[in-house]
């Protein structure tokens, strides 16, 4: 029982933050766009398929580049956020040299995996309450 009231609330938290991202990734298209590439290549990545990862690192890395304070809605900017972009785009391209240089598929998951919590960041940042 108890074991069920656990899964019951990290399903209502992960509906609660999807409800979140979708709403801030339909105010800022540039991160509605990033995170539609970045779920086309985690949810296979889950699985230890890391072909749509290596397919698509150079294009995470384009994407990752449009998020900046010109292209955000002026009612989501903040230091934080500015400060947590800077790293998701650094780690974005450490992800892309991982893959360029043919490193080994568990640390490319490390580094996806870290890209990924970034950007979950910067969406629990951009939520008004959270500011």
């Amino acid at each position: 029982m108890k074991l069920l009231k656990s899964l019951i609330a990290i399903a209502l938290f992960m509906a609660i933050n999807t409800i979140s991202a979708q709403s801030v990734t339909e105010k800022w298209k540039q991160l509605g766009t990033f995170h539609e590439l970045l779920s086309k290549t985690f949810k296979p990545s889950e699985d230890g398929d890391f072909a749509p990862i290596k397919l698509f690192s150079q294009d995470l890395v384009t994407k990752v580049v449009a998020l900046d304070v010109n292209t955000m809605p002026q009612d989501l900017k903040s230091a934080r956020l500015e400060d947590l972009l800077v790293i998701l785009k650094k780690q974005t391209n450490v992800l892309n040299e991982l893959v360029k240089v043919k490193a080994p598929n568990a640390e490319i998951m490390r580094t996806f995996e870290n890209v990924h919590d970034i950007y979950n960041r910067v969406v629990y940042v951009c939520e008004p309450q959270k500011k």
